[in-house]
C-alpha cells in the first residue's frame, strides 16, 4: 500500500507541477504558472511520510550542522530525512525548521506560505539559475528569503522515493509506524 500511495502522490504532484494556469477561470492568476501550492503540499507530505518511518530508529541518523542527529519526534523532526541518502541534501537545522514551519505547515493548515518564503515553478526564475537545486536562500533587502523550486523539488522527491522503495520492505516492518500496521 505504501509503495502505491507514494507513487500516486508523486504522480499527482507532477500533474500539478506540469499544469499551466492559462484558462480564463484563473482570472488575474492566469500567469502560465503551475499549481504550485497543491504540488508542494503533496511533496512535503511525501518528505514527512518517509521521515516518519525513521522516527526513534536507534540505527539511523543524519548529519545536521556537522553532527549526527536522530529523528526523535514527529512533525519537523521528520524533515531531517532531507539530509539522508534518500534526498542527499546538506540543510542546516534552521533551514529544515523553516521548510517545515513556513512551507509544509503553513501550506497544509493555512493554504498560504509563511513569511520570508518564496515558491517558484523552477530554477530558471533565479538569476543565475542553480541547476538541480530544490532549496535555496536569497537576500532581499538584507533579509533571508527561503526559496523552494517546484520542478527541482519534484525531481528530488522522485529520486528519494525510488531509493526508499528499495529499502521499504526492510525499514517499514521494523519502524515504530510499521509495527502499528502489523497488529
Amino acid at each position: 500500500m505504501l509503495k502505491e500511495s507514494l507513487d500516486e502522490s508523486l504522480e499527482a504532484a507532477k500533474f500539478c507541477a506540469d499544469y499551466k494556469k492559462t484558462d480564463k477561470k484563473w482570472g488575474n492568476f492566469a500567469t502560465s504558472g503551475c499549481l504550485g501550492y497543491p504540488s508542494a503540499i503533496l511533496m512535503f507530505a511525501l518528505i514527512d511520510s518517509i521521515g516518519s518511518y525513521f522516527e526513534k530508529d536507534k540505527n539511523f541518523s543524519v548529519m545536521i550542522n556537522g553532527k549526527q542527529e536522530k529523528i526523535n519526534g514527529s512533525g519537523r523532526d521528520h524533515f531531517k530525512i532531507l539530509n539522508s541518502k534518500y534526498f542527499n541534501q546538506n540543510l542546516s537545522a534552521e533551514f529544515i525548521k523553516q521548510l517545515y514551519n513556513n512551507f509544509r505547515s503553513c501550506l497544509t493548515h493555512k493554504s498560504v506560505l509563511g513569511s520570508g518564503t518564496l515558491m517558484i515553478p523552477d530554477n530558471t526564475f533565479i538569476k543565475p539559475p542553480v541547476q538541480g537545486q530544490a532549496f535555496g536562500i536569497i537576500q532581499d533587502s538584507g533579509e533571508k528569503v527561503y526559496v523552494i523550486s517546484i520542478k527541482e523539488l519534484w525531481d528530488l522527491c522522485s529520486k528519494a522515493i525510488e531509493s526508499f522503495k528499495k529499502d521499504i520492505d526492510t525499514i517499514v516492518p521494523n519502524s515504530k509506524q510499521g509495527k502499528k500496521f502489523q497488529k
